[in-house]
This record gives C-alpha cells, structure tokens and sequence, in this order.
C-alpha cells in the first residue's frame, strides 16, 4: 500500500512482484510527465538554436505534387539547417520500418503505433468528363452509377477497388460500380477521368480547376461523398524532434491555407 496514495500500487508474491491495475496507470502518467520534462530539459538546452537535421516526409501523390512541392522552398528558406526528403506515394507507408519522420493520412487511422494530428476532413467530389457524358449520359439516382464505369481506385487499406459512397438527408448510397481501368495511383486516376474513361470520385482540391474550367461536371450534384480525415502522423515509437516539429507546424498551417473551403475543421 502506498500510504500517500491510499492505493496499492504492487502485488507481491514468494516469486515475483507485478503492478496492479493502479499501480499501472499510476507508472503510465509518471513516465509521461518525465518525458515531458525531459523534453523541456533538452529545449532549453538547445536554446535558441534551430532544428536542424535530415528529415524524411512521406504525402500522398496529389498531395505532394499539387501543394508540398510547390511551397517547399519556403520551408527550407525559414529552416535552413533542414534537409528534406519528400516521398510521394497513394501506398500505406509503415513509417516505423521506412524510418519516416512524418507522414499525411487520408482516411482512418487503424495504426497504434501512430500519434497523430487531426488536419480537418478533406471534402470529395464524384464528377466525370464531358466527353464520358456525351456518350453515356448521367445517371439521375445513385442506382444508375452501376450501368456506368468508374475509375477504379485500389484502396491501400483493403488492396480492393474503392466503392462509390453517397450521402444525402441521413440517406446512405454505397455501390460497387464497375471498372475497365483500375489503379493504385491518383494522379494515373485524374488523367483517366479527365480522359473520358469512366465517372471519378476525386479531392476537390483536385477536381476545382477542372470543375470551374469545364473539364469536368459533377455528377448527381444532389448527393455527397463522405469527407476524407486527414491526419499529420509521426511514430510513437520515437521523440519527436524540433525538426519533425517544426515541419508538422508549417505543413499543418500549409493545408489550412491551401485547401481552404475545401477541408471542414470542425
């Protein structure tokens, strides 16, 4: 019994000695207030000194190519003892084994060896090319979509093609519309869509331009995509350096500035 507790924290036996259940909980908030000091300890320490080091990113394809590549300089500019690598890829990347630093995930989170930071949830859009829609038409239910074709998209998280959600006044539509042509990269999707193959689902911050532009029309406008979560995450399984710090901060400030409307933060 731990007097000043009033709680026994450690079962004893003749051969060995375990934590109870308070004693556990009691270890687990213990060790995080140390790591919070030490943490504390080795930024003064470093003072004022810059974060600084190689760091290893990994953003998905539209991502990487539409926003990150883009405004990088900027971070390099402000945190110029920083070496960044960039990684680009629509595949679950196990950031433990890869050795990345930080990561953005769209979609849930089933890792527990991931901490994340929630960006806010990314808005979807179901659109298709003028060039599809004049040869086949549109369809005016959700019912229709499986007398279409669809880009198929190979979700990372299942290895199968992503069905076509929809939602409207608490209604819920999921179908498995056919595909001819199916892949596991989004920028290989958006050419395809925009090539007149088949109805795509796509990030409105993807489809926006095609959409104002008249590359691209909505379809069954009445109905909407379920919203992507997006999230910054880093390994548990390591501190979380100023450098990896300090990016997760510009890249969470990027995504707020850049997607604007298009991600709810609620």
């Amino acid at each position: 019994m731990h007097h000043k507790l009033g709680a026994r924290l450690l079962t004893r036996t003749t051969r060995a000695v375990a934590p109870t259940e308070e004693g556990l909980v009691y270890y687990q908030h213990a060790m995080s207030i140390l790591q919070q000091v030490d943490e504390m300890e080795t930024q003064l320490r470093k003072g004022t000194s810059a974060p600084a080091g190689h760091l290893r990113v990994d953003v998905p394809v539209a991502m990487g190519r539409l926003l990150f590549a883009p405004e990088i300089r900027g971070f390099l500019e402000r945190n110029p003892k920083i070496t960044l690598e960039l990684g680009c890829t629509d595949r679950a990347v196990d950031l433990v084994q890869a050795g990345v630093d930080c990561a953005l995930r769209g979609g849930q989170l089933p890792d527990s060896r991931l901490s994340a930071r929630r960006v806010g949830d990314l808005r979807v859009v179901l659109c298709a090319a003028p060039h599809y829609i004049d040869r086949h038409g549109l369809p005016d239910t959700p019912d229709q979509l499986v007398e279409h074709h669809q880009i198929g998209y190979v979700l990372a998280s299942t290895g199968k093609v992503r069905p076509v959600t929809l939602i409207r006044e608490g209604r819920k539509a999921e179908l498995d519309v056919p595909a001819r042509f199916v892949t596991t990269d989004s920028a290989a999707a958006s050419s395809a869509g925009l090539d007149g193959l088949g109805i795509i689902v796509l990030a409105e911050f993807v489809a926006s331009h095609h959409l104002a532009s008249g590359a691209l029309v909505r379809v069954l406008p009445g109905w909407q995509c379920p919203s992507l979560p997006l999230h910054l995450v880093t390994p548990t399984t390591r501190k979380r350096a100023a450098r990896v710090q300090a990016f997760m901060d510009w890249a969470h400030a990027l995504l707020l500035r850049r997607l604007g409307p298009q991600l709810e933060t609620r």
